[in-house]
């Protein structure tokens, strides 16, 4: 169990809440939201979903019209802000200017990033920012209903991979995993949540980037790329970059997937992923990002080719005599 009690007193010293997650959001941020939203009401307390997004993932689409993009100049008198599953203040986007001076609670999991808010419930250990907002449901007494159960589920499926990223220490998380399926969500719906509801031209686009995907140091580094030539081509309007992880994680001998995904005009966001032998969530807060030992990201500006260049020469050192 994780200690929430500083996230729990502020929690019941506050009755508004403003609740925001990161740019470019994802299940885990996304569920971790809307269940903290309803965790709030039902405490009595009024609460408000932010996120700039985009909601460009197929999984959390139908979710966007929870949320709004902006927060109203005129803040009531006692407000407070919870930002969950943002290892960095920035990675709220622009949303992070309009509650400067609010009382800040932060909940998040991330291995990676800044130390910022007034309070904390941070804790690298939790699989997913989900698990965290469960906690905080069981600790207030607080019961919940099966939309919420499925939601907690799906943000803890989504982060945790499925599963595929917890260790030996995973037994807490199925017996959180347990008592969520007992309000009646499945693991079989989340797959479906998690997986499902692609297009076929993001199966194409992702058929692309498993052509060009480089082999670098006998497959420990597989490393690809994605144009927004690619999208327009291809008119793909949905993200399949988890699927591109996924698959690649599962090549004899990787370590580490680099994806490079161009998102304007010399302007980059690069995912890493691990099998753990490697910190990815250090190396992208070497570069201005963050996230998990596992999973992590940064933005960078640049040419394909200097990024490029610039991530052989960071992973070479810790792969090639591997």
């Amino acid at each position: 169990m994780y200690d929430s009690r500083e996230a729990v007193h502020f929690i019941r010293s506050h009755s508004r809440f403003f609740v925001l997650g990161h740019k470019e959001p994802d299940g885990d941020c996304v569920a971790s939201e809307v269940a903290m939203g309803s965790l709030l009401v039902a405490l009595g307390k009024k609460a408000t979903l932010h996120s700039v997004g985009p909601f460009d993932r197929p999984e959390i689409v139908e979710l966007e019209n929870r949320f709004s993009s902006t927060i109203p100049a005129d803040r009531p008198a006692g407000a407070a802000v919870i930002i969950l599953d943002c290892s960095t203040p920035d990675r709220t986007g622009p949303l992070g200017e309009m509650i400067d001076g609010l009382p800040c609670l932060v909940i998040d999991h991330h291995s990676a990033g800044e130390s910022f808010g007034d309070a904390r419930f941070v804790d690298s250990a939790a699989p997913s920012t989900t698990m965290l907002v469960q906690q905080l449901f069981e600790d207030l007494g607080v019961a919940f209903d099966v939309e919420v159960a499925r939601l907690l589920l799906f943000g803890l499926c989504t982060d945790t991979g499925f599963f595929r990223h917890l260790g030996v220490s995973g037994a807490e998380t199925f017996r959180a995993v347990a008592r969520l399926v007992e309000l009646g969500t499945s693991t079989a719906e989340v797959y479906m949540m998690v997986y499902g509801r692609r297009d076929l031209a993001t199966r194409k686009l992702l058929a692309e980037l498993l052509t060009r995907t480089e082999s670098h140091w006998g497959d420990r580094l597989l490393l690809t790329w994605q144009m927004i030539a690619d999208k327009e081509r291809l008119a793909a309007t949905q993200r399949g970059e988890d699927d591109l992880y996924r698959l690649l994680q599962t090549i004899r001998g990787n370590v580490v997937v680099a994806l490079i995904r161009e998102e304007k005009e010399g302007f980059f966001s690069v995912g890493l992923r691990s099998n753990s032998s490697v910190d990815v969530g250090a190396i992208a807060a070497s570069f201005g990002g963050g996230g998990h030992r596992q999973a992590s990201g940064f933005d960078t500006r640049g040419t394909l080719a200097s990024i490029r260049g610039t991530l052989l020469d960071t992973f070479r050192p810790l792969l090639e005599e591997m």
